[in-house]
């Protein structure tokens, strides 16, 4: 008889502790997928706009400083940059360059400014100074500048900050 009401006992127990296991189980999963937050992605949300501050992350798929001309006896880097559009439909980028020959090296700030427009992913900018226009891509918190001239092609890659 000891041993039925022993093996009941122990019977019990486990079922008891079964169930109070699954709940427990039960309850994480509930609290883990509330956390979640259900079908939202998790981390800061991706900007929908383009408005906001930016610094150069890369220039042709390099960090800073970048050499975007050199040559034997000459250098001319991107030392970094900034880009700032605002919500009124205003730009400002600020660059800095390093120039170096033959026992001189030269830093070169340029600067300007203007209006800029976004359509879809594409973001049009018109200088406020000559009128040139300008587009670059925005994506995932970026904007992308691809330069094309005679001898080269530069991209820049601007971040959020």
């Amino acid at each position: 008889m000891k041993e039925i009401n022993h093996h009941q006992l122990l019977s019990r127990w486990t079922t008891e502790r079964t169930r109070s296991l699954a709940l427990v189980v039960g309850f994480a999963v509930v609290a883990t997928i509330a956390a979640c937050g259900g079908d939202s992605p998790s981390g800061p949300a991706t900007p929908k706009t383009a408005d906001g501050s930016y610094n150069i992350s890369t220039v042709n798929g390099k960090t800073l400083p970048v050499a975007i001309f050199s040559d034997t006896n000459f250098t001319y880097e991107v030392t970094s940059g900034t880009l700032s559009l605002t919500t009124d439909g205003k730009f400002s980028v600020v660059t800095k360059f390093r120039q170096t020959i033959p026992d001189n090296v030269s830093i070169f700030v340029d600067s300007t400014g203007g209006t800029w427009l976004s359509s879809g992913a594409k973001v049009m900018f018109t200088n406020a100074q000559d009128a040139s226009v300008d587009s670059a891509t925005f994506a995932n918190g970026q904007l992308t500048f691809t330069e094309v001239d005679t001898k080269a092609t530069t991209t820049f890659v601007y971040t959020r900050k």
